[in-house]
């Protein structure tokens, strides 16, 4: 009898170690997967750099858009304004949108956080160490156009068994020239989650 008990043991033991404690990774989720509660989430990010970058597209494509003339227009990309209750990393949605406008061909972005190491490796090639062949021109930096800004806010409303959540994204396109906006647009998430009796 005791030496069944241990053995019960035993198995229960091996049986947790071996389906209860193991890591498992799975890659290659889907974008519904990745939506754990009402914070933002990856399918989030994508949801509203897809719909930016579209109508950014879609507003460069139309007659007498400011945006349209001599395409691609030269961009300074700015952060997000985090207005949430929440660590929103707003870098990585306009680095998502940045990335796509570029590769579809509809606008590039001057750097403006490399700024200081462009500057420095001018002054360095400058030095007469370099062969005056091979050397970065100065003079040759490119101004900005616009500044692509914005903000996200949110708005959550919490009770015992739900959480609300309502996320409101902006960006604009502002003229460095005048200060006109000239491309604005917003996207909008919602989220219900619903807590389970005993959580």
């Amino acid at each position: 009898m005791k030496t069944r008990t241990i053995g019960i043991l035993l198995i229960i033991m091996i049986s947790c170690t071996i389906f209860g404690c193991a890591t498992t990774i799975r890659h290659g989720i889907a974008d519904n997967e990745t939506v754990t509660g009402s914070d933002w989430s990856a399918k989030d990010l994508k949801e509203v750099a897809d719909h930016m970058v579209n109508s950014i597209a879609k507003s460069a494509n139309s007659p007498g858009s400011e945006l349209r003339q001599g395409k691609p227009r030269w961009i300074l990309a700015k952060d997000l304004r985090n207005e949430t209750d929440e660590h929103v990393n707003t870098r990585t949605i306009m680095e998502k949108v940045r990335t796509k406008l570029i590769n579809d061909g509809i606008a590039r972005f001057v750097d403006d956080q490399a700024l200081n190491d462009i500057l420095n490796q001018l002054k360095f090639q400058q030095s007469g160490l370099f062969d005056n062949k091979t050397v970065a021109q100065i003079g040759k930096l490119v101004g900005a156009k616009y500044i692509l800004r914005g903000t996200i806010s949110s708005i959550r409303k919490r009770s015992d068994r739900t959480d609300i959540i309502y996320y409101n994204i902006t960006l604009q396109a502002v003229s460095i020239e005048t200060g006109e906006i000239i491309w604005t647009d917003e996207k909008e998430v919602q989220r219900l989650t619903t807590k389970g009796l005993f959580r």
